[in-house]
């Protein structure tokens, strides 16, 4: 069953299949079919956690969620079963449902945490973090993510069955913008909070 869009205060989830223009380049017809289980993987997830699916990217899609719990929820049970190296991000903030698409700063904000990960790894925007219990988050500090004005704090989602070793995320860190104290956008990166997911 498909959920009816969540309005006023949504957590937004993007997804891009990485190295994918290599893919298509290599074998078009393997690509295709890969993308087909993709495409079916990423819906029943979102669906099975109460997410609307509303918007393809060619290699990715984009769903709304009434909460970062079910978003967090849907990515890892996607990501476990993906077989492509897939790259996630989560953000919260107040949207604005038009027609069957949303708009709002929030979107820009998930599309750039999710730009900054790797295949296999769900990043969240601290909007999101910060509203999560009982999800293990590894603080990978704030980071300056193309376009937007400020740092924004980015954290990694660790569960069983992922991988947890990646590169670091893109985007500059902010140690020479800012002293780093407890007050400050530029703090230490320090593991945020531990539980079962």
């Amino acid at each position: 069953m498909t959920a009816a869009a969540p309005s006023g205060v949504v957590t937004f989830l993007f997804t891009d299949v990485e190295g994918s223009t290599r893919r298509w380049e290599a074998d078009a017809d393997d690509m295709r079919a890969a993308l087909a289980e993709h495409d079916e993987v990423l819906r029943a997830a979102i669906e099975a956690h109460g997410g609307w699916l509303f918007k393809h990217t060619g290699d990715g899609v984009v769903a709304a969620f009434a909460s970062p719990k079910s978003a967090v929820d849907a990515a890892v049970a996607a990501q476990r079963a993906l077989e492509l190296p897939v790259r996630m991000g989560i953000a919260t903030g107040e949207a604005e449902v038009r027609g069957a698409d949303y708009f709002g700063a929030v979107l820009n904000r998930a599309a750039r945490v999710m730009a900054a990960g790797h295949g296999g790894q769900i990043l969240l925007a601290e909007s999101a973090a910060g509203l999560l219990s009982g999800v293990d988050l590894a603080d990978l500090g704030p980071r300056r993510l193309r376009d937007l004005p400020i740092p924004v704090g980015v954290f990694q989602v660790r569960a069983p069955g992922l991988r947890t070793d990646f590169p670091p995320v893109a985007g500059t860190g902010c140690e020479s913008a800012h002293p780093r104290s407890s007050d400050s956008p530029c703090r230490e990166p320090t593991r945020l909070r531990s539980g079962a997911a």
